[in-house]
């Protein structure tokens, strides 16, 4: 009697079974197609945050080389062995501090080993940066700088290596880095980063 005005249709209760293979694997396909697409842009943007991470700490390299160099004029302290710089003694040469890992750690306030330096073969842990200075050219572990070349190659010249967590200095270029040029009383210092 109702079924004329309303025109109602019977309605089964159908059962979900839940999805098929067919429709799962479309999704998983699916997923793992934008996963590949995404992975290129994830990488690039993974590099570029080390590459800034590694220019910015090399930036505070130099404030900090500034500030040295004003306290060292200062305290007219250009020929003396130690300047005193923030509550820490800084080893000098030439007036400018040594390319020693206990000098630019005294200088930095990033997160270092407490002390000594660390393996270059051996990715770095422990701490946000590795280091590794007093290399020269003629040192055991020494790591050739891109466009760069030592003007004394007997060891008076000298470099530091400060290196990203998780990465080695020996086999990726990524790292920054200072010079101390002894030999014509002068520093370098910059980056690598292609192979963050």
């Amino acid at each position: 009697m109702w079924g004329y005005c309303l025109g109602l249709v019977e309605i089964r209760n159908v059962k979900s079974k839940g999805f098929t293979l067919m429709e799962i694997t479309i999704v998983l396909t699916t997923l793992a197609f934008i996963a590949l697409a995404a992975l290129p842009v994830l990488l690039e943007i993974h590099r570029q945050a080390y590459a800034a991470m590694l220019h910015s700490s090399q930036s505070s390299l130099g404030t900090a080389l500034k500030f040295f160099h004003a306290q060292s004029v200062i305290d007219n302290a250009y020929g003396q062995e130690h300047v005193h710089y923030i509550d820490r003694h800084v080893k000098t040469r030439k007036g400018m501090p040594e390319a020693s890992a206990d000098s630019i750690r005294a200088l930095l306030e990033i997160d270092l080993p407490a002390r000594g330096y660390s393996k270059i073969d051996v990715p770095c842990k422990g701490s946000d940066f590795c280091i590794i200075g007093q290399q020269h050219p003629n040192s055991a572990h020494f790591v050739a700088l891109p466009d760069y070349q030592f003007l004394d190659k007997s060891g008076v010249d000298r470099v530091v290596y400060i290196w990203p967590q998780g990465y080695t200095l020996a086999e990726e270029a990524c790292y920054f880095y200072y010079v101390n040029q002894a030999s014509n009383d002068s520093i370098v210092r910059g980056y690598v980063t292609q192979g963050c």
